[in-house]
């Protein structure tokens, strides 16, 4: 376990280090810290391909070292993915597990993360476009600017709008992407499926599964969808994995259970208020699950079936 412990020290401490690098070179990264940073963003992906599984002490252990490395991972997956120089790159912000990040960028338009979620994005944007690169969620309210169309960037996805309110959840390990749209118009862009591009309308929310290969579109409430932005927690034909991803995120904890007596074909609605507790959430989602039951030791959950 002390072994365990220094690894896990060790690696946050190597993260902390590197934050700072890009802190101090405002944004000048040369090739040997892009490679660091490719290392990291692999990290990540095997902490939650681990995740997926089944949840022991030992991958909460690697998780709650990876969330901080998040935002240094999408530098390099972006950089690599749309080949965009360094110094394009000039800020960003991050949201911590257990915090909503906010701001207003040079155009005015408004950005609020979700936990967990990191946004890089341009000082100031040129006069042909506005791009955005978005790992996590994040909700868009777009400031008007028909000359410029408004672009987030994700691993699989491209979201891009005139003037309108939306939503984007592209989180690293999740096995679904969605877009939400509440008012306004946007245009999706999914390369792996070809140059089909999807429009959507107020109420609708486009999923798409990297792993299946598949779209789809449903009428949604996207004023609940995008409620996160004021503390409320609501899911539609969600996974139990997907809830409990959130909560995770929500109160910066981390709950274990095993993934592999969960039918993968059930999905769960429920929504959660800004009040809350996290021992309230887990009480409703065992009255959802006959025969589940949770337990608290130390600080951490234990969700069984």
């Amino acid at each position: 376990m002390e072994g365990l412990k220094n690894k896990g020290a060790e690696e946050l401490n190597n993260v902390l280090s590197l934050e700072n690098l890009w802190e101090e070179s405002k944004g000048e990264i040369d090739t040997n810290s892009f490679r660091e940073l490719t290392r990291l963003n692999e990290r990540i992906e095997a902490s939650a391909r681990r995740r997926r599984h089944f949840r022991t002490l030992f991958a909460s252990l690697a998780v709650a070292a990876s969330l901080v490395l998040v935002a240094m991972g999408t530098f390099s997956f972006m950089r690599t993915k749309y080949e965009v120089s360094p110094l394009e790159l000039t800020k960003s912000l991050v949201a911590g597990y257990g915090q909503v990040s906010s701001i207003i960028l040079s155009d005015g338009t408004e950005v609020h993360l979700n936990s967990g979620s990191s946004l890089l994005y341009p000082e100031q944007f040129d006069d042909s476009n506005r791009i955005v690169y978005l790992t996590g969620e994040g909700n868009f309210h777009v400031a008007k600017d028909p000359s410029r169309p408004f672009i987030v960037k994700t691993a699989y996805m491209d979201v891009q709008a005139l003037g309108t309110t939306f939503c984007v959840a592209s989180y690293m390990g999740e096995p679904t992407i969605r877009t939400t749209l509440k008012k306004g118009k946007v245009k999706v862009d999914i390369p792996s499926i070809g140059g089909e591009s999807y429009y959507l309308d107020p109420q609708t929310q486009l999923v798409f599964s990297p792993s299946e290969n598949k779209v789809s579109l449903a009428k949604v409430d996207a004023r609940k969808v995008l409620g996160w932005e004021d503390g409320y927690l609501s899911f539609i034909n969600a996974s139990f994995s997907d809830i409990i991803s959130a909560l995770e995120r929500k109160f910066n904890v981390s709950i274990t259970y095993n993934a592999e007596r969960m039918h993968t074909g059930n999905t769960l609605n429920v929504r959660f208020n800004p009040d809350d507790s996290l021992e309230g959430a887990l009480e409703v989602l065992t009255l959802l699950i006959p025969g589940s039951q949770f337990k608290k030791i130390g600080d951490r959950y234990y969700f069984q079936f």
